[in-house]
């Protein structure tokens, strides 16, 4: 009786933390993974960390003019607030298009309902990345499918 009440204050106390992960590691990105591939995943990082100022860092500039600070963390919140907490996230396909690649990704949420149950969804995240005038990798845009 005194193991079971120890394991349920563990799982209460160990309630409360969030690993993020790549789920699985071995399938987060293919082995020839390049400079696209790699933002898509720091992007990803800094939205399941709740980091807005990494996550803009990585937008052009011009994309940020649109998508600061503010707007992630209002954006962030709604999605949490739906979903629930962003736990893991990984990669799916790239597809091909001329001009720029469109990444799919699936991140991972997890709540707990009325009932203390815990639930886990999932939705498909779009990360398209392309050439910028100068002639550099970047993210031009990304969105929940």
């Amino acid at each position: 009786m005194k193991h079971l009440f120890l394991l349920a204050i563990a799982a209460a106390l160990l309630a409360g933390c969030t690993t993020i992960l790549e789920q699985p590691p071995e399938r987060a990105l293919p082995k020839n993974a390049g400079k696209e591939l790699t933002l898509c995943r720091e992007l990803l990082m800094a939205f399941l960390k709740n980091n807005p100022s990494e996550f803009v860092e990585l937008l052009p500039e011009e994309q940020r003019a649109r998508f600061d600070e503010k707007k992630f963390n209002s954006t962030r919140g709604y999605i949490v607030e739906t979903l629930g907490q962003p736990i893991s996230f990984q990669y799916l396909t790239s597809l091909e298009f001329v001009a720029v690649t469109p990444h799919i990704w699936k991140i991972r949420f997890e709540r707990i309902d009325k009932d203390k149950k815990i639930i886990h969804s999932e939705a498909l995240f779009r990360i398209i990345t392309g050439k910028t005038s100068d002639k550099e990798i970047a993210i031009l845009g990304f969105n929940f499918l």
